[in-house]
């Protein structure tokens, strides 16, 4: 049977281990330049999050699984229960607190790796089986998770505290107060994550190919912000 700590491993070494750049970004050289850098790379990536889930809702026979996932897009588009906006909107409010214009984010064109990881995560949740798009997705929920992180002496970067140095007024960072809330804890986006994915590999060949789906997708998610990261280091150096 595929265990939580099996799938908290997988997710650890893609992630956590060695030399993550976006921690480095945020500990190291966080910027008003370098995070507006961020900020408009990951909108696009959260623009098209909840896109990825209806892909594998339409893909899915049960009810349970599409039932958390239409939760999930619900929070992500239309109202967090802890604050009146989305995800995506309170994303987009953090990058006008930074000094960005909205029409510049809602209309951004991302980075070409970026670009080309929103392509893996379409095609991975439109052409694999379910679950396998379900790790894939919302595995990438699982790299906040409070427990892990500790693990490593880390906490989440959806915390708050992590981008308090950028001293930005309350209104601006609505998004991480909701993402710290929704995505680390027990009952969150990433411990479900993990209990529906352990429910779901019935068989040995899908707890593996879980496992693998899991662990590519993090690895993805994980250079492509390393990508971005190194640009929002080399923004925050010549601000300096």
């Amino acid at each position: 049977m595929l265990t939580r700590e099996e799938l908290l491993d997988v997710v650890g070494k893609s992630w956590w281990e060695g030399k993550n750049l976006l921690i480095e970004f945020v500990q190291k050289h966080l910027s008003a330049a370098g995070a507006r850098i961020f900020a408009l790379e990951h909108c696009a990536f959260a623009a098209h999050f909840p896109q990825w889930f209806g892909n594998i809702i339409a893909n899915c026979p049960y009810i349970e699984a599409r039932r958390y996932m239409i939760e999930n897009m619900f929070v992500e588009e239309v109202r967090d229960p802890t604050v009146t906006d989305g995800h995506y909107e309170s994303l987009v409010k953090f990058g006008i607190g930074l000094g960005l214009k909205r029409d510049d984010i809602v209309n951004y064109r991302p980075s070409i790796s970026m670009r080309m990881a929103l392509h893996y995560w379409d095609n991975i949740s439109r052409t694999k089986p379910w679950l396998q798009g379900f790790a894939a997705v919302g595995g990438l929920e699982v790299s906040n998770h409070a427990e892990l992180a500790a693990r490593y002496g880390q906490v989440p970067l959806v915390s708050k505290k992590i981008w308090a140095p950028l001293r930005l007024p309350d209104s601006a960072l609505t998004h991480w107060q909701a993402a710290e809330v929704a995505d680390p804890h027990e009952g969150g986006h990433g411990e479900e994550t993990l209990r529906i994915l352990i429910e779901y590999a019935r068989t040995k060949e899908e707890e593996e190919r879980v496992k693998a789906a899991l662990g590519e997708s993090v690895a993805v998610f994980r250079y492509q912000y390393d990508q971005i990261s190194k640009a929002a280091i080399e923004a925050s150096q010549r601000k300096s």
